[in-house]
């Protein structure tokens, strides 16, 4: 990986970190890059070019900017998962989308407990 594109992902983890306190990654861990679940440069397919089209104007133009990595990623998660990305800023998606596996999940687990409303 390029110094420069490496230190980018340090930056844009480090965002992540700032909007969610309760995360705590090692640049180490975070600079980990993860496979890509699906190839970058892969077309959409047509269910989600159809889901995109359905969205607001201002979340397609917003997708159409981030990296092809961060489009890819996205499409791999849940529904729900898919509605909390949207609530993490462009640069926090990207950190997130750059995470190994197990440092992902675990980040997961941290926003997910962050935006689900308590219990009663």
């Amino acid at each position: 990986m390029h110094k420069s594109f490496k230190n980018i992902a340090l930056i844009g983890t480090a965002a992540l970190l700032a909007t969610t306190p309760a995360l705590a990654v090692s640049q180490d861990d975070a600079a980990q890059e993860a496979a890509p679940p699906t190839a970058p440069d892969a077309p959409m397919t047509a269910a989600q070019d159809a889901a995109m089209q359905a969205w607001p104007a201002d979340q397609q133009s917003a997708f159409k900017l981030w990296p092809a990595d961060t489009q890819a990623y996205f499409w791999t998660l849940t529904a729900e998962r898919q509605t909390m990305f949207w609530t993490l800023s462009d640069s926090d998606k990207v950190a997130l989308s750059m995470m190994a596996e197990p440092r992902r999940e675990s980040t997961w687990a941290q926003i997910e407990s962050r935006l689900q409303p308590p219990r009663a």
